[in-house]
């Protein structure tokens, strides 16, 4: 999946508020308050649901511009990327990619079947978080 937005926002903010979910999740399950300066190849363990544990790896982490993380279930890999493009002061252009790869045989049968749905609703959700960044700005 790809998206590709742009919002009257500036980079920096709209960088913070992306991380702010990872800090909020990293200080849930390990206790440990971090800075940005301190997430580069961070990897640790979080749930996802109360029955779905996964490993969490920071992949690329470049203040302002870029986010990449990957995080792996037992049933799939998936892959995130954020970036950003400043445009002006306030107004930045959101390149958003996601990757997801099956792990197992029947997870990736259910990948074909759920996958089209899940995409929308995906795509639809993150734009509107987006606009919703915007809104707060």
């Amino acid at each position: 999946m790809e998206i590709s937005m742009n919002l009257n926002v500036s980079a920096e903010y709209l960088f913070q508020r992306l991380l702010d979910t990872l800090l909020y999740d990293i200080k849930q399950e390990t206790g440990r308050d971090l800075t940005v300066a301190e997430l580069s190849d961070l990897s640790y363990a979080t749930k996802l649901d109360h029955q779905t544990k996964a490993q969490l790896k920071v992949i690329k982490l470049i203040p302002n511009r870029s986010y990449h993380l990957q995080i792996e279930t037992d049933h799939y890999v998936k892959k995130e990327a954020y970036e950003l493009t400043p445009l002006a002061k306030n107004q930045v252009k959101v390149d958003y990619y996601e990757e997801s790869l099956a792990k197992k045989q029947t997870s990736k049968l259910q990948t074909k079947i759920v996958v089209p749905l899940a995409k929308w609703i995906r795509r639809h959700n993150f734009m509107k978080l987006l606009k919703e960044i915007e809104v707060g700005y």
